[in-house]
C-alpha cells in the first residue's frame, strides 16, 4: 500500500480512485486515499510528519492536530525530565515534547489512536514514548508517578459532533480534574480554543501563572494557560502575546499594565496601523499604544496613528492619503475605479454595508477604514 500512496501522493482529488478501486485488486483503495488525504493536509501543517510510512485517522482527527510550528513552540516552554500528555490524539504535540523531555507518556481513550500511535512514534524514532490507552480520568487515578508537566487540550467536540469550546463543555473537563492534575504535576498546561475568553479562564482554572495567545501568520491559533499550585494574583499574570511562522512577533504584557496604560487620543495623522490579531485577542490596546508611542483614534476604535513612522511596529501599516466624511460623494473624489478593500472599526456600518452606501466593489489596491474618532466622528480613512 506504500507504493500506492507515494504514486497518487500528488492526486488533486485523490477521493476520485474510490471510483475505479477495481483496478488495483489487493489494494485498500478506501484506507490508501485516507492516507492520502492526511498527507496532502499535512505536508504544510506537520513537515515532519509527512511521511508515507506513517499511518492516520480519519480527517477529522487530522484537522484537530497541532501544526508542527506550534507544536515546537508549545514544546520550547517547559523543560523537564517526564510529562504526560492526557489528551494525545494524532501524537503531533507528543511527538514535540518527546524532542525536550526524558520520557513522555501518550494518553488516549480512542483505540485507534492508540495503535496508530504506536506504530507512528516507532516510524518516527520517538522510543522514549510510552503510550496509554484509557480516559484522563482513568490515567490520573492509576499513576503513581509525580510529572514535571501534563498537557492537555480537552476536545471540544460533544457528543452530536458538535463544538463546543467552554471549558466544562469539552472533554475532559479541565475543570473538575484541576486538583488532581496538580496532584500529579509540577506544571499543567492546558490548550483551549482561541475563541474562549481569557480573562473567565483565568479565573475558573484559578492556578494560572501565565498566558499565550498563539497566532500562526497573524491568525490566532490557540490558548495555552500554564498552571502551577500556588497563588495566583489575575492582575500580575504575564499575557504574551506570540506571532509564529514569516512575521515572528511577541508582546508581553499584564491586566495591571494595561489598566494603569493611558492611551492619548487623536485624529488620523500620517500613519495608520493595525496591530498583529494577538493584541486585539489579548485586550492588550492601551498597553500596545504606550509601548510604541502611538495615538489611538478612539477608546474603542483599535486603530493606531502618529505623525512619522515607526518601523518597530509590528502589524500592518498604511500611508494615509486622505480622511473622508462618511459620504459616497466624498468618497469618490478620492477613491478612482469604484473600487476598494474595506474594513470597519467601531463603527454602526458592516464593510458589507459601507460599499453599498459608498458604491464601491470590493478588492482592488485601495484600502478604506471605517472609523469612529474619538470626537465621535463617522469617518473614511484612505491609505496609500
Amino acid at each position: 500500500m506504500e507504493a500506492f500512496i507515494a504514486e497518487h501522493l500528488n492526486d488533486p482529488h485523490p477521493e476520485d480512485l474510490l471510483l475505479s478501486a477495481a483496478r488495483y485488486p489487493g489494494v485498500s483503495v478506501a484506507e490508501a486515499v485516507t492516507q492520502i488525504q492526511a498527507l496532502q493536509k499535512l505536508r504544510h501543517k506537520a513537515p515532519a510528519w509527512y511521511n508515507t510510512a506513517l499511518r492516520f485517522p480519519p480527517r477529522l482527527s487530522i484537522e484537530q492536530a497541532s501544526s508542527g510550528v506550534t507544536a515546537a513552540f508549545k514544546a520550547s516552554l517547559i523543560q523537564g525530565k517526564t510529562m504526560a500528555d492526557l489528551t494525545g490524539g494524532l501524537g503531533i504535540d507528543v511527538h514535540a515534547f518527546s524532542q525536550h523531555f526524558e520520557k513522555v507518556v501518550y494518553v488516549d481513550q480512542n483505540p485507534q489512536l492508540v495503535t496508530l500511535a504506536r506504530h507512528n512514534f516507532a516510524v518516527l524514532g520517538a522510543d522514549n514514548v510510552e503510550v496509554w490507552e484509557g480516559e484522563a480520568e482513568a490515567f490520573l487515578e492509576k499513576i503513581t508517578r509525580h510529572f514535571d508537566l501534563i498537557y492537555l487540550d480537552p476536545a471540544r467536540r460533544d457528543a452530536g459532533g458538535g463544538r463546543v469550546f467552554r471549558l466544562h463543555d469539552c472533554t475532559p473537563d479541565v475543570l473538575n480534574l484541576r486538583t488532581k492534575l496538580l496532584a500529579c504535576a509540577d506544571k499543567v498546561l492546558v490548550k483551549t480554543a482561541p475563541m474562549l475568553d481569557i480573562a473567565l479562564a483565568m479565573r475558573q482554572l484559578e492556578f494560572v501563572q501565565k498566558v499565550w495567545v498563539v497566532s500562526v501568520d497573524d491568525e490566532v491559533k490557540e490558548l495555552l494557560f500554564l498552571l502551577e499550585d500556588k497563588p495566583a494574583f489575575p492582575e500580575n499574570i504575564p499575557i504574551e502575546t506570540v506571532n509564529l511562522g514569516k512575521t515572528p512577533f511577541h508582546f508581553v504584557f499584564s491586566k495591571k499594565e494595561e489598566q494603569e496604560a493611558a492611551a492619548e487620543m487623536s485624529e488620523p495623522l500620517t500613519c495608520l496601523y493595525e496591530p498583529p490579531a494577538t493584541i486585539f485577542k489579548a485586550g492588550a490596546f492601551n498597553t500596545f499604544a504606550q509601548r510604541y508611542g502611538l495615538k489611538k483614534l478612539h477608546t474603542h476604535t483599535h486603530l493606531y496613528t502618529s505623525e512619522t513612522l515607526n518601523p518597530e511596529v509590528p502589524g500592518r501599516v498604511f500611508h494615509i492619503r486622505t480622511v473622508t466624511k462618511y459620504d459616497k460623494k466624498a468618497v469618490a473624489a478620492v477613491v478612482a475605479g469604484a473600487q476598494a478593500n474595506v474594513a470597519v472599526r467601531n463603527f454602526p456600518d458592516t464593510a458589507e454595508m459601507v460599499r453599498k452606501k459608498l458604491g464601491l466593489k470590493d478588492g482592488g489596491e485601495v484600502y478604506l477604514f471605517a472609523v469612529t474618532t474619538g470626537e465621535g466622528k463617522k469617518i473614511i480613512i484612505g491609505e496609500k
